[in-house]
């Protein structure tokens, strides 16, 4: 992503070569609209005034009032895979990745290389961005140029970590990178951790899953398990909280 452009009174282009990962703040332009401040990857507070007070209004019209059992956004995605429409890339897996699909059709959809969203409210099919077009509405307060993400619960805390090349929920303040292990770990593990590379780019080492929940580090050769899994595991009496600690 080049650059994010707002269109209306007093139109302005603003360079965003290295400043992707952006959630908006709302500040006062020509007394008639507001703009997209980008930041990398953090929540910025929304900033209101007289002058701005229908703007704020557009821009959050629908907010948290669309989306899917994933995210709350105000945009659906057109899979670059296979040229279809979806609420986010998670839809799309869980129909075109299935055991009820052909296997030789079976895929995933490439989040980073999502090219068109379409609004929610307007319905406009556009190049991927924060601001709709047509309309002027957010799509999303927190919004990755890279990973094509938005989402208007920002209580999540996203932020983007450019180690993992995804974006992550829970506060880039909380976690630190750990680039043998190719993963974010929680601050309390810095000093502590046992390396192991390229530890978290492979399926759950127990059920072969990739599974769309929090990890548990565990203190032995395996490294880490998918929570759900442990849960599981544990409530089919597989293992007990002792065996597997």
């Amino acid at each position: 992503m080049g650059e994010v452009a707002i269109e209306g009174p007093g139109f302005q282009h603003f360079d965003a070569e290295n400043l992707q990962h952006a959630s908006y703040k709302e500040s006062q332009m020509d007394n008639e609209f507001a703009v997209l401040q980008q930041m990398n990857g953090e929540q910025m507070p929304i900033e209101t005034s007289k002058g701005d007070a229908s703007a704020t209004k557009l821009l959050e019209s629908g907010h948290m009032q669309y989306g899917c059992p994933h995210y709350r956004r105000r945009c659906r995605i057109r899979a670059p895979c296979c040229n279809e429409i979806f609420d986010c890339r998670h839809c799309h897996n869980d129909a075109k990745n299935n055991i009820n699909v052909n296997q030789k059709q079976r895929h995933e959809l490439p989040r980073h290389q999502v090219q068109q969203v379409v609004c929610s409210l307007c319905g406009t099919e556009q190049e991927v961005r924060q601001v709709c077009i047509n309309c002027g509405v957010c799509m999303g307060k927190y919004f990755c140029g890279t990973c094509k993400l938005f989402d208007d619960d920002t209580s999540k805390k996203q932020y983007h970590c450019n180690g993992c090349g995804i974006c992550r929920i829970g506060g880039r303040e909380n976690f630190f990178h750990c680039y043998k292990c190719g993963c974010c770990y929680s601050i309390l593990l810095k000093n502590s951790h046992p390396c192991v590379e390229g530890a978290m780019h492979h399926d759950c080492p127990v059920c072969f899953e990739v599974k769309l929940c929090d990890l548990m580090v565990i203190m032995c050769a395996l490294q880490w398990m998918y929570i759900l899994t442990v849960v599981e595991m544990v409530m089919c009496s597989f293992y007990s909280i002792r065996e597997m600690t």
